[in-house]
């Protein structure tokens, strides 16, 4: 009895040490130590959904989906588990068993509000916008505060051409993260975009300056407003901002291509023809970043 004792606080030992490595965005090392837990304790449900978490987190697809199955083979119901599965088959590029098993997410649990979304966003990224739409709203009725659902609500209607509505909904998914989630910047630099679009530069540059603030570490916010910056006619802060960008992300293309464009505004051929080629290569690697 003892030692049952003495092993379970090892189990729960091990399983707070993964939790803490996740909780610091610290994935290769959480996935280590979830390894070591699940070898020590196995059969650990609990630990076995972590493993396939920070799997998942750590850029590891095909491990993630292969201890989700896992999961779901003594708990065929697993909620969590069959999220982890839908993403990482959608990061596998396999559209379609990511679709069946957020439908099948959804046919156990109607009211789960976070497989509504992800359902959504891959109707999104496949521009079937209507779908989409639905599934945001419901997600939505679930959860009334769910602000990624808002701001892809504004994806969805910018791409109908609907700015009014995408600009409402954005400010929407402002209003709730401005102080309850300072690290979420997506509604920020989405609204900088439409900006953008509609010829309002400097009320972009606000938006992606916030952006940018919030998430330093994010290349398209710098992207978005070095873009804002060359159309206030600022252009050597807008190389400095598209070199931020390509800093944080060197397979950007977006950006090596603004800041050829840049560079030769400036008269700086030698390195646009640099940022050019830089450009082709990053360009080239697009198809397999998509895999």
């Amino acid at each position: 009895m003892v030692l049952l004792l003495l092993l379970a606080v090892d189990c729960m030992a091990l399983e707070q040490e993964a939790q803490g490595a996740m909780s610091g965005r610290q994935y290769a090392a959480a996935t280590k130590r979830y390894e070591d837990a699940v070898a020590a304790c196995p059969g650990n449900r609990s630990i076995q959904l972590g493993l396939a978490g920070a799997y998942l987190m750590d850029r590891r697809p095909k491990e993630a989906l292969a201890e989700a199955e896992r999961v779901l083979a003594a708990a065929p119901a697993e909620s969590a588990a069959l999220k982890i599965k839908g993403n990482s088959a959608y990061l596998l590029a396999d559209t379609g068993k990511a679709i069946d098993t957020f439908i099948r997410l959804l046919d156990l649990h109607p009211n789960d509000g976070d497989g509504a979304y992800m359902l959504g966003r891959i109707y999104y990224q496949e521009g079937r916008i209507e779908h989409a739409i639905g599934q945001f709203e419901r997600a939505l009725k679930t959860s009334p505060g769910s602000y990624k659902a808002l701001d892809n609500l504004g994806l969805c209607y910018a791409a109908r051409g609907d700015d009014e509505q995408a600009t409402r909904y954005f400010l929407s998914a402002i209003k709730l993260v401005e102080k309850d989630h300072p690290e979420y910047e997506w509604p920020y630099t989405n609204l900088a975009e439409l900006l953008l679009k509609k010829n309002d530069p400097r009320t972009a540059f606000d938006a992606a300056s916030k952006a940018a603030n919030r998430n330093p570490t994010s290349p398209r916010s710098f992207y978005v407003g070095a873009k804002a910056l060359e159309q206030l006619g600022k252009n050597e802060e807008s190389l400095n901002w598209t070199q931020r960008a390509a800093s944080l992300d060197p397979d950007y293309s977006d950006a090596w291509y603004l800041m050829a464009r840049l560079y030769r505004k400036l008269g700086q051929e030698g390195k646009a023809e640099e940022a050019r080629r830089r450009f082709t290569v990053a360009k080239a690697k697009e198809p397999a970043r998509r895999k």
